[in-house]
């Protein structure tokens, strides 16, 4: 879910190189994520002072420790292309080139600009800016301004649920595109997120959270967050789960079920997974790691032993369930696993819908049996003329159908949405796997 906390972060990890600071690396210990930070922090310090092989040893020595970081290895090339070392610079800049990233050089590298390697590597960008996919349109919701975030589908009765961050309520959509509104701030509903249907149990599952991008927002809410569940047999909400606020901010932004109906959900706020379990009736917490830094998308493994959770900015963690241990997937090579939101699985491999990278893309990730390593990472879906910040999905049968433009940067950080002429109807597409 991409919320204006991720929004704000990846605007000032993009704009200037001390931002680097800001950014709490990949990590899968405590440790080794206070060891990027003073890296980062010594890097920044270098380039400020125009002290280019300070810079380029210490985002080695970060890169090291976090490979394939796409934001490190921008800033390392404009090093080497400020030291004056051309074939490096090209060579890290043809390594984000590798990833499929889009990507407009600063004018660090304005001593490149007239070399032939340089205008390669500018034309791999371009190529890379190339549509990839054949999603289609699902349906368009004739509303503009709901800024939709969560998705979900109840194969039994063959209707959509899609939820709305700005105006807080959830539509339900039957297979002729009719939408209503399920549920709306009457109920006490914030914005809505990540959303699960429990066929079997006729519920529908919704994390919802309050904050400032939202509309009619309230200070005295600010940071709370909950579970809500909804009777999809008398289309009713029947009870809320609400995190106690104890000083901290919470943003619940996805949840998963297993088979028994415990429900799992990712703080992304006060990095944490939260258990509603199905015995106790109890939201709780489930576990608190200093190596998380912005969780997202959750998704079981096939024995549902294991859950694996997508980092906004560090990649994909796996728990064992059972013992609580967790490890952090390696990337496969020459790819990415910064910005990753929703995360699915379908026939034994991730389906991931990464909207912190530049383009937004859907990608399909081949995972060893080990779970310990990325083994193939392929792009989908990017650069089509629809997206506007793609956000969550749900599979349907074969199918992944997904909310393509979100348009969250229509909020401002006051909360205002922009004017009705700037804003576009929202649009799901599928995408056939």
């Amino acid at each position: 879910m991409r919320s204006i906390f991720k929004i704000r972060l990846l605007i000032a990890l993009s704009l200037v190189f001390a931002a680097l600071v800001s950014d709490s690396p990949r990590s899968s210990s405590a440790q080794s994520t206070q060891d990027v930070q003073v890296y980062v922090q010594k890097a920044s310090a270098a380039y400020r002072a125009k002290n280019y092989a300070e810079m380029i040893e210490n985002l080695k020595l970060a890169l090291r420790l976090r490979p394939n970081y796409d934001r490190y290895i921008r800033y390392l090339a404009a090093g080497y292309a400020l030291s004056g070392n051309k074939p490096e610079a090209i060579a890290w800049l043809n390594r984000l080139a590798d990833m499929g990233l889009v990507y407009q050089p600063s004018a660090d590298f304005d001593s490149l600009k007239t070399t032939d390697e340089f205008k390669a590597v500018v034309k791999r960008f371009a190529e890379n800016a190339k549509p990839i996919g054949h999603s289609t349109n699902a349906f368009t919701i004739h509303e503009k301004g709901l800024v939709p975030e969560g998705i979900a589908y109840d194969p039994v009765e063959k209707v959509f649920y899609v939820g709305s961050v700005y105006k807080r309520k959830i539509l339900s959509l039957n297979s002729a595109g009719e939408a209503r509104d399920l549920s709306t701030a009457a109920d006490g509903l914030w914005s809505v997120m990540g959303m699960r249907v429990d066929a079997a149990r006729r519920l529908l599952w919704v994390c919802t959270a309050s904050h400032p991008q939202m509309m009619d927002f309230k200070e005295s809410e600010k940071g709370v967050s909950g579970i809500f569940e909804y009777d999809l047999r008398t289309k009713k909400l029947i009870k809320k789960y609400l995190l106690p606020a104890g000083g901290k901010d919470h943003w619940l932004g996805d949840l998963v079920l297993n088979a028994r109906g415990d429900v799992y959900a990712s703080d992304s706020l006060t990095p944490a997974i939260y258990l509603l379990n199905a015995g106790t009736d109890k939201l709780e917490l489930f576990l608190e790691n200093e190596a998380f830094v912005n969780p997202q998308g959750l998704v079981f493994g096939s024995d549902e032993k294991h859950l694996l959770m997508a980092d906004y900015l560090k990649g994909i963690f796996v728990i064992d369930l059972k013992t609580k241990a967790l490890s952090l997937l390696a990337p496969a090579p020459e790819s990415t696993m910064l910005g990753i939101d929703g995360l699915y699985s379908y026939r034994g491999k991730l389906i991931a819908v990464q909207n912190g990278v530049t383009p937004n893309r859907l990608v399909q990730l081949t995972v060893n049996q080990d779970l310990s390593a990325i083994m193939r990472f392929e792009v989908l879906e990017a650069n089509n003329p629809v997206f506007d910040e793609p956000t969550l999905a749900v599979l349907v049968g074969d199918s992944l159908y997904y909310n393509a433009n979100s348009q969250w940067g229509m909020i401002d950080d006051k909360g205002k949405l922009a004017a009705d002429e700037k804003l576009r109807e929202a649009v799901v597409l599928k995408l056939k796997l």
